[in-house]
């Protein structure tokens, strides 16, 4: 057995210690190990496991613990059996070391034990453009004014953000039917004879209340066509809305669905999302480290982990 004694902790675990390959790396016989008998006994330790005990030069042994891959043979962390148990002695400073080692797809399968509700909540407090990258996966603008009430397409059509010359530039990529639809619904029958020219020249000459009150006039799908068409000319409009209504049809999917899309946020993104599982939890996250990278994180953050484990 390994005792490991970190910041209060004093619990006994079960590693198994891959003796052999200790034996095998320090080539150890019997009449090495009977030769540490005349040593000083400040210069050679024993190291006691389950499967036995071997006897080390001290100054040797310290030198394998920088060798990483060395470490985690020896602590057969390729098990993850043997990653949890050193794992779960760990508290939640000490995990939050743990988590940016993992990719967005092992950080992702954590996100499985939140409930529907709170992975909604963590989702909407990302970064709007965050949310838009999860949302665009799966649906166009469109479905996300779908769902989207009036007053929140006037906002935006209200927003000292949006620019009078990307709506000009909309109506001039605009289908001409299309265009005098529009015009007609708002002035009237006179807008059949006129053209394209006219319209355009008509819509920029409006001064900021009437080109207003000309947006907020339109039906709700050509207001939606609209905001649709402005957010393809200049894609950081979708920023101007929460994420609440960004996220809207995105958080309607299954949550299986919306789980295998989370690995495409990066871990900077994912990582504080982890953070608010129980510590129990995130143990088991973690678990999924790279055993040559937790042998590493090892050596340079809990070297006296380490060695507790090796020693205690």
């Amino acid at each position: 057995m390994c005792l490991i004694k970190h910041e209060g902790i004093n619990q006994v675990i079960e590693l198994n210690l891959d003796l052999a390959y200790l034996s095998y790396y320090y080539e150890l016989s019997t009449k090495r190990i009977n030769q540490y008998a005349a040593r000083d006994p400040e210069s050679i330790i024993t190291l006691e496991t389950m499967a036995g005990a071997v006897t080390l030069d001290k100054e040797e042994f310290m030198k394998l613990m920088n060798k990483p891959s060395k470490v985690a043979k020896i602590l057969q962390l390729q098990s993850p059996k043997n990653r949890y148990l050193i794992l779960k002695n760990l508290n939640e400073r000490d995990l939050a070391k743990i988590l940016p080692y993992l990719s967005s797809e092992q950080l992702a399968w954590g996100l499985q034990y939140f409930t529907s509700e709170k992975l909604e909540d963590l989702i909407n407090k990302l970064p709007a453009e965050q949310v838009a990258t999860l949302v665009f996966q799966h649906f166009g603008i469109m479905d996300i004014l779908d769902l989207m009430e009036d007053d929140k397409m006037n906002q935006f059509l209200k927003s000292d953000k949006l620019e009078k010359k990307d709506v000009m530039k909309y109506f001039e990529q605009l289908d001409d039917d299309k265009f005098r639809n529009i015009m007609m619904k708002q002035f009237g029958i006179s807008m059949q004879k006129k053209d394209r020219g006219d319209y355009l020249t008509m819509i920029d000459e409006m001064n900021p209340d009437k080109f207003l009150e000309f947006l907020m006039n339109f039906d709700r799908k050509d207001k939606m066509e609209l905001i649709a068409g402005l957010v393809e000319i200049n894609p950081e409009y979708i920023l101007e809305f929460e994420n609440e209504d960004i996220s809207r049809p995105f958080m309607l999917m299954d949550k299986d669905k919306i789980l295998k899309t989370m690995p495409i946020l990066d871990p900077e993104f994912l990582t504080p999302m982890i953070e608010e599982l129980p510590p129990e939890l995130i143990q088991v996250v973690a678990t999924q480290i790279d055993p040559e990278v937790f042998a590493q994180i090892l050596v340079e953050e809990f070297p006296d982990v380490l060695m507790e484990m090796l020693l205690g």
